[in-house]
């Protein structure tokens, strides 16, 4: 049997079915949303940090249409907070079933209901890099969290020049953009690694001997020599049309290749 459901939009101090305490909990929640429900799990809300759902049909509903449900047997906490930075929930409406509980520490938590929830997304891409930090109107260079344009996951570059740098990325790309998590310019799909799409130098000119017994040279391996270039940077890339061991009549390394300008892509 259902409890209770509140909406809140106070700092908390007392509530019914809150239990006040000191019991940190072992991980953060970070629910994931996928409709207008969420069922709850046994999780705490890390201490001075904010934890926001909001959920709208549209790119921009009237309200927030998210209920958490906090089902039988299942313990949400929120740690500690501090002055001016106190640990919060963002949610729409909230169900208590059961067993289930809502704990609060005794210092500055906060759980604030029926709040829209917008975030930054500047180059309009669908992904935030501050995903947990909410506006409550809607302007310029925001988008409605969780909204049918959202995208779950942290935007690595959310800028100009970088609406292809996200978390959703499948495209190795030839240029560069500020990488404000990590600082890798090529680390296109926000994963925290640069993947060259040619990650080493394959192209050789060696020294053979032919089936005659004649010194010669071949080639081997279409690719770039010695090193490769950074992401985004172009270099000499090498083609090779003949990979055997040639007459030493045309014995050099400038036969049966051609070489091309190739810039690195990566992601």
């Amino acid at each position: 049997m259902k409890k209770t459901a509140f909406y809140i939009g106070l700092l908390v101090l007392c509530l019914l079915s809150l239990r006040f305490g000191v019991r940190q909990a072992e991980a953060a929640c970070n629910w994931s949303v996928t409709g207008s429900t969420i069922n709850a799990t046994t999780c705490g809300v890390d201490g001075q940090a904010t934890e926001a759902y909001d959920y709208s049909v549209g790119t921009d509903d009237a309200t927030n249409g998210l209920t958490l449900n906090i089902p039988n047997g299942v313990t949400v906490t929120l740690n500690t907070g501090a002055v001016g930075v106190p640990t919060t929930l963002d949610v729409g409406a909230i169900t208590i079933t059961g067993t289930g509980s809502l704990v609060a520490s005794a210092s500055y938590v906060q759980i604030q209901s029926g709040y829209k929830c917008y975030v930054t997304d500047v180059d309009g891409d669908g992904y935030s890099p501050t995903a947990n930090t909410c506006y409550t109107t809607a302007a310029a260079g925001r988008i409605r969290k969780f909204s049918s344009g959202y995208h779950a996951g942290t935007d690595c570059g959310d800028g100009a020049g970088a609406a292809a740098a996200n978390p959703g990325q499948t495209v190795a790309q030839a240029t560069t953009f500020t990488n404000t998590a990590t600082g890798l310019s090529g680390d296109w799909n926000c994963n925290g690694v640069e993947t060259k799409t040619y990650p080493t130098a394959t192209y050789t000119c060696t020294a053979c001997t032919n089936g005659s017994g004649y010194a010669s040279f071949i080639n081997s391996s279409n690719g770039f020599q010695t090193s490769v270039p950074a992401c985004g940077v172009a270099g000499t890339y090498y083609t090779v049309s003949n990979a055997t061991c040639r007459d030493p009549a045309v014995a050099n390394c400038s036969t049966s290749v051609t070489t091309s300008s190739v810039t690195q892509t990566c992601i």
